[in-house]
């Protein structure tokens, strides 16, 4: 399907399905106790849900103010109610949960969520590299929320996660979070080069328009190996205890991951970035397919 294609979506699809996987795929199968109800869980991706059209209501305003020949919104004012309406609903809805499993303070993470987004709609997305850093943060929002929410309130710290499953999931799912943030963090700046020209015209400034697209190559591929260490660290560190994890990041993430790496050190034209973040794309797939793994190496 040629709509799968655009990367709105497939960011959009690897953000609802690795929540859900980690909620149903795994928490649900394996934790010896999980925080939410299943209405509660459902609550709290509304709440998401609510703060994220939020965002995309206020990025609207902006764009028409900045550019007032694009009719975005028909009233600028009825807009602006609107993004209010929906985050104070999506705050209220988060604040109601977290107070039914006395968990009040979680909803501060939700009033972060939709404070960051205005900055970032309002000011951080013209700052080089921070538009990046911040863009990267919001995809995996969602999933560190779950991880947060449904596993935090059960740890136990009295015990090491060897001993404890929950304390075991929480570790191994923060630190999938943190790669998957710096795999969206690679793929933001691949996708900065493969639009520089359309970024040159609209007079937007990315680190490809500063510096080009040779440059370009060089850094991001050298960025790219944040990712790969954190990989190569994974794998290592837990394969006394989830050998079938280890053995599958390595084969099926590692060994693309480097492949990856060598065509970005020769990529040139838009067309070499497009295949690029092709296979990028491909391979944060298959870490968010990991969880699966996951579940039978702990099965």
């Amino acid at each position: 399907m040629k709509v799968l294609r655009k990367d709105q979506l497939q960011i959009v699809l690897q953000i609802v399905v690795t929540v859900l996987l980690l909620r149903f795929g795994l928490f649900k199968q394996i934790a010896s106790e999980i925080a939410l109800t299943d209405v509660q869980f459902l609550l709290y991706l509304l709440s998401i849900g609510f703060i994220a059209s939020g965002g995309l209501i206020l990025y609207g305003i902006i764009i028409q103010e900045e550019q007032p020949w694009r009719k975005i919104h028909k009233n600028i004012d009825k807009a602006y109610y609107l993004y209010l309406g929906v985050n104070i609903l999506g705050i209220g809805i988060s604040f109601f949960v977290s107070s039914a499993i006395d968990k009040t303070a979680y909803f501060g993470f939700f009033m972060g969520g939709a404070a960051i987004i205005y900055l970032y709609t309002t000011q951080w997305r013209k700052i080089i590299l921070l538009n990046n850093i911040i863009f990267s943060l919001l995809i995996t929002f969602a999933s560190f929320i779950e991880i947060i929410t449904d596993l935090m309130p059960t740890l136990n710290p009295l015990q090491t996660s060897a001993e404890n499953t929950n304390n075991l999931l929480f570790e191994i799912t923060t630190r999938f979070g943190i790669l998957l943030f710096f795999l969206y963090f690679i793929k933001t700046i691949l996708l900065d080069l493969k639009f520089m020209n359309l970024d040159l015209r609209n007079n937007k400034k990315t680190l490809a328009t500063l510096h080009g697209r040779k440059k370009g190559s060089v850094r991001t591929t050298l960025l790219g190996l944040i990712p790969l260490v954190l990989l190569i660290a994974f794998a290592l560190y837990y394969y006394p205890q989830l050998p079938l994890l280890s053995i599958y990041i390595a084969i099926a993430i590692i060994l693309p991951y480097l492949f990856l790496l060598v065509k970005l050190w020769n990529a040139k034209t838009a067309k070499d970035y497009s295949l690029t973040n092709n296979i990028l794309t491909i391979i944060i797939w298959l870490t968010i397919f990991s969880i699966v793994v996951l579940l039978f190496n702990l099965k």
